[in-house]
This record gives C-alpha cells, structure tokens and sequence, in this order.
C-alpha cells in the first residue's frame, strides 16, 4: 500500500512540475535576455561606423525599440529587487535614446548610448549572473 502512494504521490508531483514549468507563450528571463542580446549585437555590429545610411539607421532604432519591449516585459513580470528594476529602467532609458539618436541621424550620440546600454546590461550580468539563471 505504501509503495502504490508512493508511486501516486511522485506521479503527481512530477506532474506538478511539468505543469509549472510550462510558460504558455510568456517568455521567461533567459529567453528574454537572448532576444536582447541579439539585438544588441545587431546595433554592436554597426557602433564603430563613421557614417551610416538610412537602412542602418534603420536598423538601430528596430533593434532599440525591442529591446525596449523586452526590458518593460521583463520588468513587469519578474521585479523582485529594486536593483532589478533600476537596471531594467537604465535599459529602457539608453535604449529609448538610442531610438532617439537613430532617428535624428546622430552616430555620435548613438556610439554614447549604446556604451551606456552595455554598461547596464553588464551590471545586470554580473549582479544577477543571468548567463547561469541566477536572475530574481
């Protein structure tokens, strides 16, 4: 009898578990991190430019733009610290910037904004250890 509940009692909880981990088309913190990271290394591509054109432009206020899509998702479901909230906030700032600067056609200001960005995203990763999951 004890071996039948035992069996009962972990099918449920393995159940359970499954269920949980399911994120039914919310995105959870690593895959949001990912996202950003690729647009981020799609504006880092393009930072060292001594002109640009307007597809590049372009694609800086895009990448900019989702990232700061991704960085008011991420603060609104997983804001558990301040400090959390005041690097995503940094995140959106430097990125609504960079939006900014890639619409005025500014390189220079963009160049300050993004070095700005990789400052917080790299404060994020060192406090958080998000490569490891560590995040609140």
């Amino acid at each position: 009898m004890r071996f039948k509940r035992f069996i009962f009692a972990g099918t449920f909880t393995l159940f359970a578990a499954a269920m949980s981990s399911v994120s039914y088309g919310q995105a959870n913190q690593g895959e949001l991190c990912k996202k950003m990271w690729d647009n981020f290394q799609g504006m880092r591509a393009m930072t060292g430019l001594s002109a640009a054109d307007a597809s590049q432009f372009a694609k800086f206020s895009e990448c900019s733009k989702a990232i700061v899509a991704d960085s008011k998702i991420s603060t609104e479901k997983f804001s558990s610290d301040k400090n959390y909230t005041v690097i995503n906030q940094e995140v959106i700032y430097h990125s609504s910037e960079l939006d900014k600067a890639a619409t005025n056609k500014d390189l220079e200001e963009i160049q300050v904004q993004f070095r700005r960005l990789t400052i917080a995203c790299r404060n994020c990763h060192k406090i958080y250890r998000s490569e490891l999951k560590l995040v609140p």
